[in-house]
């Protein structure tokens, strides 16, 4: 008999979609959540922000509440209303930015709507993410993470870049990152963590899957975190998360 899950949290680019601007779930993807949706809460959990998710929630109609920019903030996926949300502070931000400014990479902010580009005039007052996209290899990416490694504050993932093989990095507060998303979205939707379903595909979805009660990781996922997950499904060029729903929910 199979386990009664209460959610399915799941990442986005790499996971729900293919790693591109503009995308789509696919056919086949869209029915099996429009299935699912009967029987379990379908949440997203990304890096993107509000800009940027608002065409897949149209697209899946979702009943949950969603994670964005980076676990900075989440929405009620029906209504849109912002329930939650953790900004970085304004001393990281600037520090962060001269340490960036210095080593010659190009970054940018996010705040509630929009992405904010350099020039910048002055810190806006609120950001919840600063993405970095630069595109690194991979040990180019820890190394700068571990140059900043040293505020306490701030939370900082590799992101699977739109060009395939390299990575980018988004950096949010340090309590605000996938896991203490999945925290906040069971404490509204009213239920314990180890009865939601986790899936992700890049280095900034270890602190997903740690948080849910079944790990998945895609076909296409980094190595590390097939190794952690309880299953890897299909890769995401050949539906995974038709055969995690059928497998797990339906």
């Amino acid at each position: 008999m199979k386990r009664k899950y209460k959610a399915l949290m799941l990442d986005l680019d790499g996971t729900l979609i293919l790693n591109q601007k503009g995308g789509l779930p696919s056919i086949a993807v869209t029915k099996a959540i429009t299935k699912a949706k009967k029987h379990v809460h379908i949440c997203l959990a990304t890096s993107r922000p509000y800009i940027y998710v608002k065409n897949i929630l149209d697209h899946l109609s979702l009943n949950g509440y969603s994670t964005i920019n980076g676990g900075s903030q989440i929405i009620n996926s029906t209504t849109r209303d912002f329930v939650w949300e953790q900004p970085m502070d304004q001393e990281d931000i600037a520090i962060l930015s001269e340490i960036l400014t210095k080593e010659g990479i190009s970054f940018w902010f996010t705040n509630d709507n929009a992405n904010i580009y350099p020039p910048f005039q002055s810190i806006p007052k609120r950001v919840f993410q600063i993405y970095i996209g630069h595109d690194f290899t991979n040990p180019q990416a820890d190394s700068l993470i571990a140059k900043i490694s040293h505020l306490p504050n701030i939370a900082a993932h590799k992101v699977p870049s739109w060009n395939k093989g390299f990575f980018c990095i988004t950096i949010t507060h340090a309590k605000a990152t996938k896991q203490h998303g999945v925290f906040e979205v069971a404490k509204l939707l009213g239920f314990k963590t180890h009865d939601m379903i986790g899936v992700g595909d890049g280095y900034n979805d270890f602190p997903l899957l740690m948080s849910c009660g079944l790990k998945i990781a895609m076909g296409n996922a980094v190595p590390e975190l097939k190794e952690i997950a309880d299953y890897v499904a299909p890769t995401v060029e050949n539906d995974g998360i038709v055969d995690i729903i059928n497998k797990f929910i339906l």
